[in-house]
């Protein structure tokens, strides 16, 4: 934004803020416009306006924003103002309040540590010299067919729960059924008799130019199940499924072991510079460089380092 830009938005800004901050106007400005409906529930003498935005979209563009908190049904909701300073209008208002709006639930649900969302009802000031000539709703901003968007956009989500997929039904569907049983199961007591039970299609995927899919998929169930007989493990791989994949896997579980060795170390070396024992005696006994204490060790445990 230039500074003759900057310096009209300020003057929008002072003049609007300096006026709907006075609470006797702000209620008349809501019971001039709000829906009836909207207004029969919501309490216009529990007005609190809301520090200036904490929204970095509105910083940036030609915007004003004044934010109200009151109660709808006894329940915390917002009245959102939003007045449009640019002198041409934007096609993408209806994208832009869609964005305010979730940060302003999102700022409200971080701030209250309540799991409900509160309702939001935005309303836009707009004072160019042309009406403004675009819809005001953000299906009409969606590049698909509309049938398509009455019956998707903005809905329910789709949710894919594999708890409620039986396994046979996810093994009828090679690549996508193999990804999808071992999320299903990485969180078995033990998950190698459910790697046994899809062996047979893992070799079949690794032989027809799917081993990098497989190594990955083992390199997951290494890393993040839990396995209570490893040496089987590797066996299962090498003896029935590929041994070039066994051979990736076991690379990764060095590159892990190693990994846990140095993360022992940083935890030791941790524990040692909350006492108060200096850095040469940390790096002696957990055989980790100064360098390394620098690099890994928390920020609260690197201020004690001389």
């Amino acid at each position: 934004m230039d500074t003759q830009s900057s310096r009209i938005v300020h003057a929008h800004d002072a003049f609007v803020r300096t006026v709907m901050s006075d609470m006797r106007i702000a209620r008349e400005f809501f019971t001039v416009h709000l829906p009836d409906d909207i207004k029969s529930l919501i309490n216009l003498d529990h007005l609190i306006l809301q520090p200036r935005s904490y929204i970095d979209d509105v910083r940036k563009e030609s915007t004003v924003d004044m934010l109200y908190k009151t109660l709808m049904n006894e329940e915390e909701a917002y009245l959102y103002l939003i007045v449009e300073h640019q002198s041409s209008p934007d096609e993408l208002m209806p994208f832009r309040m869609l964005k305010y709006t979730c940060n302003v639930m999102d700022h409200h649900i971080k701030t209250s540590k309540q799991k409900k969302l509160p309702l939001v009802y935005p309303l836009v000031i707009y004072h160019a010299e042309r009406t403004y000539p675009y819809s005001t709703d953000i299906k009409d901003s969606v590049a698909a067919p509309r049938e398509i968007i009455e019956r998707y956009f903005l809905k329910p989500f789709q949710l894919i729960d594999l708890g409620r997929i039986d396994d046979q039904e996810l093994k009828q569907h090679a690549w996508v059924g193999v990804m999808e049983f071992v999320l299903k199961h990485i969180f078995a007591r033990d998950i190698l008799p459910f790697l046994q039970d899809i062996a047979e299609i893992l070799r079949s995927i690794a032989c027809s130019g799917g081993r990098d899919f497989v190594s990955i998929v083992l390199q997951y169930a290494l890393e993040r199940g839990e396995l209570k007989n490893k040496p089987a493990f590797f066996e299962l791989i090498n003896t029935q499924i590929s041994s070039e994949v066994g051979e990736k896997v076991m690379t990764l579980a060095e590159q892990l072991r190693a990994e846990g060795v140095q993360q022992g170390k940083i935890e030791v070396a941790e524990r040692l510079l909350a006492k108060g024992e200096k850095a040469a005696y940390v790096t002696e006994i957990t055989g980790l460089s100064l360098d390394k204490l620098l690099k890994f060790c928390s920020k609260e445990f690197i201020e004690n380092i001389d």
